[in-house]
């Protein structure tokens, strides 16, 4: 029985990101005051001249708002490929990638409306995964797999012993410390450490099934407890936090004097670049990705008429989006669908009922031959 247009929801925004960090966009007009740029960032984030870059950016800026839009592509300071992700009006939007200085991929995700979402994936300098994480509500997260530089995996299923890079605020500074910590069924269990570099501790969080008991800092020496705290420190990605300085805008004083002069510093027409050469990154991916019958804009079409909005959910005006995983096969059908984010459960199972109803799919190519294809596919929905 067709559902009434009240019932009906629509897909406002459609992303189809495979896991090697392709996405599909819908490309908006640019207003005058939104131009291109070329900027030009030392090592702490900050926009400097370009004799001193340690990397560049080039972008298209909102002048008036002083925010980014669409593309975002930035380079070392050799013209290999940094990262790569675009800006909407909702903030950070689409996929991401972020590069080794060899043009090797480093990490691949999705961002919608400003967060990372779903399963993530990173890698070490020569290709092999690193592990793999789930971004959860708030940027916070659980590892799902991680492997060892020796190729080891110690982080299966969501359990196991695990290391990494964190950066950690410290008054109005944030330090990069390495992090050890225990993982069991997705969430933190035991105590977390964080040390510096050569191997003293800094702070050290005792979890219980994932829930935060008690943290320490240590002294200068890293053996003798200076104060205990019950309120979590704030811990974030290093390039979660690198993006947000970024965004920040701020300028060299001693390079400009002021944010006017460095605005008209990269806005000079002779440091434009062109926006598109990240293409010649190399990144694991293979020659055609999958296809639905008729392409993306089909596909939005079965997704908008075939989705019926749940009774229970109905008169709830929800707003929001699912975010939901399957692999493509070589015969073309989906297998292992699942919801990576969850808007309500009468919700998930019915866009889960879609995708698996979805028929026909083209399968990926690598060298002529078809393999096996992840597409995490976050599916915005809004109650007319």
């Amino acid at each position: 029985m067709p559902q009434s247009p009240f019932l009906r929801l629509f897909v406002a925004c459609l992303f189809l990101l495979s896991m090697a960090g392709t996405i599909v966009q819908a490309q908006q007009g640019t207003a005058p005051h939104v131009v291109s740029v070329t900027m030009f960032y030392d090592q702490n984030n900050v926009i400097t001249t370009k004799p001193k870059a340690a990397y560049i950016r080039v972008a298209s800026l909102d002048t008036v708002a002083l925010v980014f839009k669409g593309i975002v592509t930035d380079y070392y300071d050799n013209g290999q490929p940094y990262r790569q992700l675009n800006y909407e009006a909702t903030g950070k939007e689409g996929a991401f990638q972020l590069f080794h200085p060899g043009k090797k991929l480093e990490v691949q995700g999705v961002f919608l409306a400003n967060q990372p979402v779903g399963q993530w994936k990173f890698y070490y300098p020569d290709s092999k995964p690193m592990q793999t994480v789930e971004f959860l509500p708030d940027q916070d997260y659980k590892v799902l797999k991680y492997y060892n530089f020796l190729g080891q995996q110690l982080v299966k299923d969501g359990t196991g012993q695990w290391e990494t890079t964190s950066k950690i605020k410290a008054g109005d500074i944030f330090m990069n410390l390495h992090l050890e910590g225990q993982w069991k069924n997705g969430v933190k269990t035991g105590q977390w450490v964080f040390l510096k570099t050569d191997g003293k501790k800094v702070y050290a969080e005792d979890f219980e099934n994932g829930v935060f008991k008690k943290g320490m800092l240590y002294g200068p020496g890293g053996k003798t407890v200076i104060q205990t705290y019950t309120d979590q420190e704030s811990e974030k990605w290093p390039f979660l936090i690198a993006l947000t300085e970024l965004e920040k805008l701020n300028f060299d004083v001693a390079a400009f004097g002021s944010k006017e002069r460095a605005m008209r510093y990269i806005l000079r027409k002779e440091h434009l670049l062109p926006l598109d050469t990240i293409r010649v990154a190399v990144a694991p991916k293979p020659e055609k990705e999958p296809v639905f019958p008729g392409g993306q804009a089909a596909l939005m079409r079965y997704l908008s008429s075939s989705f019926r909005m749940p009774r229970e959910d109905a008169a709830k005006r929800i707003d929001g989006a699912v975010v939901v995983s399957f692999i493509v096969g070589i015969d073309g059908k989906l297998s292992d669908i699942k919801i990576v984010r969850s808007l309500t459960p009468a919700i998930d199972k019915e866009v889960m009922r879609v995708v698996r109803q979805s028929a026909g799919w083209k399968p990926a190519l690598l060298n002529g031959e078809p393999v096996p294809y992840t597409i995490t596919l976050p599916y915005r929905i809004r109650a007319m």
